[in-house]
């Protein structure tokens, strides 16, 4: 779980990003956050991490967490086994049993022996996303997770991230991708006017719950304008 108590955040000299907001992000759940660009979405994730620190309120997380961003630094210097491999000794944690098998799915095997230099920007972000998933942390962070994979690799890490909720990991998801959310989401978190709003998704169709998010981000934007 993860608790934010009349959290308050801003960069130097510029607006306020959260303004004494509370909001609980469920054990063993995966939460999407939505909101529109430039809105703060990163910059909550991580604050989350700990990268950023809040400047009034409390932080509270139950479990370690792991960052995946959305744009990753990788080592391009190593082939993807040895950045695997350097990963691990830095973490000093046990990789997940079917490592291998994760590879593979992700359509990684024949390039696992070659630079990251040569791999191609949706590698790159594969190779991240298999490295921290690999780690077995409790709690991830995951900012615009399937924004640079192609279709197969999209619609294998879907049911990879349902996987992980049903062995009691928890997800806080950050994307712009409206049927990805709806498909993953046990809960979504509006992000708008320095503020946090939970809904559970139990909406019946998909087009239900995008009227729902466009039109709460609408009504934001229209209440700032009268």
């Amino acid at each position: 779980m993860v608790k934010l108590k009349n959290v308050s955040f801003k960069y130097s000299g510029e607006d306020i990003i959260l303004e004494k907001t509370n909001m609980t992000f469920d054990k063993s759940k995966i939460t999407v956050v939505l909101g529109k660009n430039g809105i703060g979405k990163t910059t909550l994730l991580s604050l989350i991490d700990g990268f950023l620190t809040h400047d009034d309120g409390e932080i509270l997380k139950e479990d370690d967490a792991i960052y995946i961003y959305d744009n990753p630094y990788l080592y391009e210097y190593l082939t993807g086994d040895e950045y695997i491999e350097l990963i691990k000794r830095i973490g000093n944690r046990e990789m997940i049993d079917n490592l291998n098998e994760l590879i593979s799915d992700l359509e990684l095997s024949a390039s696992m022996n070659k630079l990251i230099s040569a791999y191609s920007l949706g590698m790159k972000h594969k190779l991240a996303l298999l490295t921290a998933l690999s780690l077995n942390y409790q709690l991830y962070l995951i900012d615009e997770p399937l924004a640079s994979l192609d279709p197969d690799s999209q619609v294998f890490m879907i049911e990879f991230f349902k996987k992980m909720r049903k062995n009691r990991k928890s997800l806080i998801i950050s994307t712009h991708m409206l049927n990805v959310a709806y498909e993953l989401a046990d809960e979504i978190v509006i992000f708008n006017n320095r503020k946090l709003d939970k809904f559970k998704n139990d909406f019946q169709t998909y087009d239900d719950f995008k009227k729902f998010v466009v039109d709460s981000l609408r009504v934001e934007e229209l209440s700032e304008i009268t």
